[in-house]
Formats: C-alpha cells, structure tokens, sequence
C-alpha cells in the first residue's frame, strides 16, 4: 500500500449504487484504488438508498432537488455546487490525482490543471457524435469544443475500448485501456429470491441492462415470433422503452424493468441464451471493437451462451463458435433461426458455456486494473 498519493474520482451526475453502469464502474474502480492507496476517495450525488457504508465517500446532496419543473436549469446550479465542492475537498485533503467522468466536469478541470492536479479522464465514445445523431446539433457543437478541451488538459484518457481509442486517434500517447470488468463472485454467489415467475417450460432468451439506442431490442422480441418454445425476458429499461412495452410485452416476452442488481443475477441465472442486439445503422457499430458493455462481461461470468449481432463493433474477444453465434442485425428470422440452432446442439451449448465461464477470468476488476497500467502511473511521482 502507498499511503502518499491521495486520489479522489469524480462521477457527478450519478448516485452510489451498482445498479447503475456508470455507477458501478466508478465504484469498481474505486474499490481496487482503494486497495493500493488508502486515500483514495469518490464524489457523488446524494443517493437516498442504501451506500452499504461505503467508506471515503462523499455525497454531495443539490441544495436544489433537480425534479419536477426546470430540471435542466437545476442541474446546471448542482454542478456549479459539486464544483465548488469538489475543490474544496481536493485542497483540504491535498488530492494529487483526480480521475473524471462526463463533459460536464469541464466546470473543474481547469482549476485542477491550475493547482497543478494530474487527471486521467474516463472516456467511453465522443458525445457530441452521439448528439449529432439526435439532431441535437446546437447542443453536439457545444459538447464538441468541451470534449476537445478536456482531452488536451487530461494527463492520461481511460479509454474502455480499442474502438473508442480509434476516435481519439490524436491522443494515443495519453490513452491507457481499462475495459469494464465484471465481479464473478458475486455472480456466482447470489443470495435473493426474486418474485418474477417464469414459466418451466420454455427456453428463456434473455436480454439484461439498460440499454441505449445502439442497441436493436426489437431484434429480440419479434424473434419470438418464431419460436414457440422460446419467451423472452427483457431486464432493465433503456432507450424508447415505453414504445417496446407497448408494443411487445404480451405472453412471449415480459420486460420487468429496472430492478436491483441482486435480483437481475438471479434472474440471469435463469436465461438459457443471452442476446446482444447491436444496431448495425448506429454509428457506434462501425468503429471496430467499440463495444465493451457491463452485460456481456455478466453473460460469460454466468456461463451463459451468446448470441451477438454481426457488426464490426463487437467485442473483437467474443469468437464465434467458441463464445458465441452471430446474427444479422435487423434479422429476427436470422436470429430465432441461430437460438434454434443453439438449442438443439447440446455439445456446442456446453462448449460455449464452459469457455465464457473462463473468459470471464480475464474480466475481473482486479486483472482489469492491473493489466491498465493506471496503478504504475499513479505510484510514478511526475506521470504524465
């Protein structure tokens, strides 16, 4: 342990629950820091749940509740209290790393630069892109010119992806890779009763997480269509959600919607087959490797065999035939014809069972840290 750096890791817009993938991956990562520098802490918003007495936090409660009316107006009046507040912790505890998440922490970067803070920015794909892609261009421009800003002052760029680091390319001397990870302990030791029944007999295609608009969840459903022993579940909530619900919720498909982690293992443990319905028309899909989702690091813990779209976005580390099946997104034929195809090969449902079990090795968080290289740049007094 090193008992001289002090780190603090700053995620403003979300609370301190695994629930949350955003969450998760700071707490992760928090968590494995902690290990080797005991002062190592995180700043969050003020979360009304259960922190499980998660110590070196800080919660920053908004003096304004961002609901209701205006919240876009009080969001803006958080961050410039979080800021406030986030300087203030790192002078008072003599902080000399601070890692940040989001564009909207450009609000400290450049006072953290000007007390001489070395920052590693996490960065997980080009948001004014993503805006672009709403049609929100006024916004895109904004977060464009921000984003660029912030790559410039960052000492170092956690990049999750290879994918991502391609859209960086100008910065390859800063980037380090640090993926998500996965905590296969807790998977496999899962202790909850979940009341969502399902029905014995029928092979359940599941999807889990929150998902974005990436992500065809469509595929899944109307796959369904065509397989009479086969329900899907869909766990989380996510991108024009509602619309699904509406349109697809009926005896062969159930969305539960968001739940705790604890009993999104549970039900995991259930699913036969797991879906990732990558969108092969969203830009994400055509940067190679881009993709390095929470789920899919959950799915090979739980042994689970996958059945991922073909799109040159994918996690280049998922092989067919040994981890996966591939489908044509857009294709539900496609893809109900390769979960009939799984499920009536014993052999090559075990293989894909017991190789993703393996894999998931790779993807702890422990080996996730260390392989980064962000432990050996903290311990180096003048990283750069």
């Amino acid at each position: 342990m090193n008992d001289d750096k002090k780190i603090l890791i700053v995620l403003w817009g979300f609370p301190p629950t695994c629930n949350l993938p955003g969450s998760s991956r700071a707490l992760y990562i928090f968590n494995e820091l902690k290990n080797h520098f005991p002062g190592t802490y995180i700043i969050m918003q003020k979360f009304e749940g259960k922190t499980s007495g998660i110590e070196n936090l800080i919660q920053i409660n908004p003096i304004i509740p961002i609901r209701g009316k205006f919240q876009l107006l009080k969001g803006i009046i958080f961050r410039f209290q979080i800021t406030i507040s986030t300087l203030q912790f790192v002078i008072s505890k003599k902080i000399n790393f601070v890692i940040l998440r989001g564009y909207d922490t450009i609000l400290v970067h450049p006072l953290l630069k000007l007390l001489s803070i070395k920052t590693f920015y996490d960065f997980h794909g080009l948001n004014h892109r993503e805006l672009n892609q709403q049609n929100k261009c006024s916004r895109a421009f904004f977060v464009r010119l921000i984003e660029n800003v912030t790559f410039r002052l960052s000492n170092k760029i956690m990049v999750v992806s290879d994918g991502v680091r391609l859209q960086i390319q100008e910065y390859q001397n800063k980037c380090l890779s640090l993926p998500n990870g996965v905590d296969i302990e807790k998977i496999k030791n899962i202790n909850c009763k979940c009341s969502i029944e399902l029905p014995a007999n029928k092979n359940i295609i599941g999807f889990v997480g929150n998902w974005e608009s990436f992500m065809k969840i469509e595929d899944v459903c109307e796959s369904l269509e065509y397989l009479d022993n086969c329900i899907g579940l869909i766990i989380g909530w996510g991108h024009n959600a509602e619309y699904f619900v509406n349109k697809y919720n009926s005896k062969n498909t159930i969305f539960t919607g968001r739940i705790i982690q604890e009993k999104v293992y549970v039900l995991l443990d259930k699913i036969d087959i797991c879906i990732i319905p990558y969108d092969k028309n969203d830009d994400h899909s055509k940067y190679r490797d881009f993709f390095s989702s929470r789920k899919t690091k959950e799915y090979i813990a739980a042994g689970k065999p996958i059945i991922v779209a073909d799109v040159i976005g994918k996690e280049s580390w998922l092989v067919e035939y040994e981890n996966c099946l591939l489908y044509e997104s857009g294709n539900p034929k496609d893809l109900a014809d390769k979960i009939t195809t799984l499920l009536n090969d014993d052999n090559l449902y075990k293989i894909m069972s017991e190789n993703n079990k393996r894999l998931a090795e790779q993807f702890t968080w422990e080996n996730i840290i260390k392989k980064s290289g962000l432990i050996g740049e903290i311990y180096e007094k003048d990283a750069v």
